[in-house]
């Protein structure tokens, strides 16, 4: 059926005019043709496939951070957690429906994460509307939903009634990777509802051990050089040690390469030389970069503030 734009709203009170309706059924047609299309306004393209913040709520540092993590996030466990955020719903596309129907419209019309898994996750945030909703792709069973109301009722919600938008939404991506997406990816079942007196440490522990084991990953070869000048030389005694590497065989997507890892003094002729692996590269496919075709069947939690 095709609706008629607000250019043809005065044909169609001309078409019921001409029928003999009653004023009260020409301005029911006038508000159908006027109103309609608006309704019918498509849903937004993605600025990216990690963040898409089109109401401005981030500053340019939250932003870069936030997009790192959801990168590093992503790589790590093979699942894509997109973030939207708006000032309201009516503004692209979801004037009239309801967060989870939109949520999960968006969800399957930018095809979050892998089609083959159906893991993905969309963090829609509607800041005016003072609304949320994590939407979960297919993949996951009804039980994931109270997992993902966790994350939004302990680690978003709080810090959103404050105005302390950054805060909750970067506390929340951290927490939806420990507790949903590294271990639905694992084989894991849905963790259960933890007891009242433990449910909030339990949720902070696992987000601060999953934000460390980030920071590890980040800063491992940094942290290894550091404590390397620590060391004092088995030689001479100074702390002159220092490292190079020099790759001997790449890695490649079918097989590990390896290293050679050189520790010497700067003081002495100390040298110590080992041959390190180094691990197999993937292949480039959908859960590594872009959207990979997935769907959501409606699954997720919603949150208002």
């Amino acid at each position: 059926m095709h609706w008629p734009d607000g250019g043809e709203a005065d044909k169609v009170a001309q078409i019921a005019l001409s029928f003999g309706a009653p004023m009260l059924i020409r301005a029911l047609f006038l508000w159908l043709a006027l109103t309609l299309p608006g309704l019918a306004q498509s849903l937004p393209d993605p600025i990216s496939d990690s963040l898409s913040d089109y109401a401005g709520l981030l500053t340019p540092a939250e932003a870069a951070r936030i997009t790192q993590t959801l990168q590093r996030g992503r790589a790590e466990t093979g699942v894509q957690v997109a973030l939207v955020i708006m000032e309201r719903l009516s503004d692209h596309g979801g004037a009239g429906q309801r967060i989870e129907d939109y949520a999960k419209s968006l969800f399957n019309a930018w095809g979050i994460g892998d089609a083959s898994r159906n893991a993905g996750i969309l963090i829609l945030v509607a800041r005016t509307d003072r609304e949320m909703r994590i939407a979960l792709g297919a993949g996951y069973d009804v039980m994931w939903d109270n997992a993902a109301q966790r994350v939004i009722d302990r680690d978003m919600l709080p810090a959103f009634g404050d105005d302390r938008y950054g805060d909750g939404i970067e506390a929340g991506i951290a927490a939806t990777f420990a507790q949903i997406a590294r271990p639905h990816r694992a084989g894991d079942p849905a963790p259960p509802a933890p007891a009242a007196d433990y449910g909030q440490m339990i949720a902070i522990v696992m987000a601060v051990l999953w934000g460390a084991g980030l920071f590890a990953m980040t800063f491992r070869d940094r942290l290894s050089g550091v404590a390397l000048k620590l060391r004092p030389c088995p030689t001479c005694g100074a702390r002159a040690l220092t490292r190079d590497r020099t790759v001997l065989t790449p890695a490649t997507s079918i097989g590990a390469g390896s290293a050679s890892d050189r520790i010497f003094c700067t003081s002495c002729q100390y040298e110590r030389i080992t041959v390190v692996p180094i691990a197999q590269t993937r292949d480039a496919g959908p859960s590594d970069s872009g959207f990979g075709g997935g769907s959501s069947s409606g699954g997720g939690a919603t949150g208002k503030w």
